[in-house]
């Protein structure tokens, strides 16, 4: 996915509306939030992740994984979405997920897998799938799941000899039911029948060290929970040189006054992620206002 840039209004500044999907994960400057991390190394070099984020902008959800990895070997990369009551739980020895890897989820029901080959030949990634649970009573766990179900865009860092470094994917809201809260995880597992031999979060059924654990049934309790509507209707702002940086997503009024109260400017501004937003001021200390919320912060202009 490109960079989508827009010019707002004469006065402001270019906007970055939300994360470019490319494979480069910059945190900070793409407005992405941690989930988990573990720097602490597996005995696995080319299956250790460090880090899990998400980001929500343009109405879509951001997902990408960092890992340590120092050698390229063919795993498969999974994360899980729960959205709502029911969807699959695995049955031990009976059932495994989407892609035949051996999961249990007895506390929470996933109701969606992103899975991704990583191949350790060709060095990329050579297989992917969007899938959604839909049930059924069928012995054979393939008849369970619809797959590639919905469209999603992703972009991965090669590290050549050094395996995958960093993988973004991002989709519709839409097209998981606009959810208002989300669980998810997200492992490395290795070809079929295997399980994860890393995760995040963290779960007390993987194990950082073992070959056992390619082979057992993890037992997955442990998720993260994503609050949608919380996360979309957050609003903050932060000062930056003749500006104020603006995180949140819809349509808010910024006031520029000056330091004994005389409001000078107003912008409407229209923000889904985040923008820096400038103003063409003489130089001076400024107050700049939300007019609806009400927050507020001191800006320079020089």
């Amino acid at each position: 996915m490109k960079r989508v840039w827009l010019l707002m209004l004469v006065g402001v500044a270019l906007v970055s509306a939300a994360p470019t999907v490319d494979g480069n994960v910059d945190p900070e400057a793409e407005g992405y939030t941690l989930v988990a991390e573990n720097p602490t190394y597996t005995d696995k070099q080319g299956a250790d992740l460090l880090a899990f984020y998400y980001a929500i902008a343009n109405d879509s959800l951001y997902l990408a994984i960092t890992t340590q990895n120092t050698a390229s070997w063919g795993v498969a990369y999974g994360i899980v979405l729960d959205t709502e009551e029911g969807g699959y739980s695995g049955i031990p020895d009976t059932l495994p997920d989407s892609w035949g890897r051996r999961f249990y989820y007895p506390e929470w029901q996933p109701d969606y897998q992103l899975y991704f080959w990583y191949d350790e030949g060709g060095q990329q990634i050579t297989s992917q799938n969007f899938n959604k649970y839909v049930g059924g009573d069928s012995p054979n766990y393939w008849e369970r799941w619809q797959y590639d179900f919905a469209t999603f865009v992703y972009a991965a860092n090669y590290g050549g000899e050094q395996g995958l470094q960093a993988l973004e994917v991002a989709f519709a809201l839409s097209s998981i039911g606009n959810p208002t809260q989300i669980k998810a995880c997200a492992y490395i597992a290795g070809g079929d029948n295997s399980s994860a031999v890393d995760i995040l979060p963290m779960d007390p059924s993987v194990s950082l060290t073992g070959g056992e654990e390619w082979t057992d049934w993890d037992t997955i309790t442990t998720y993260f929970v994503l609050n949608v509507r919380e996360h979309t209707n957050k609003f903050s702002m932060q000062p930056i040189l003749n500006g104020v940086r603006v995180t949140g997503s819809g349509t808010y009024l910024l006031e520029v006054y000056t330091v004994d109260g005389k409001k000078i400017l107003t912008r409407k501004v229209t923000v889904n992620g985040r923008a820096d937003v400038t103003f063409n001021l003489k130089p001076g200390l400024y107050l700049v206002r939300e007019g609806k919320l009400g927050a507020s912060k001191f800006i320079v202009a020089k």
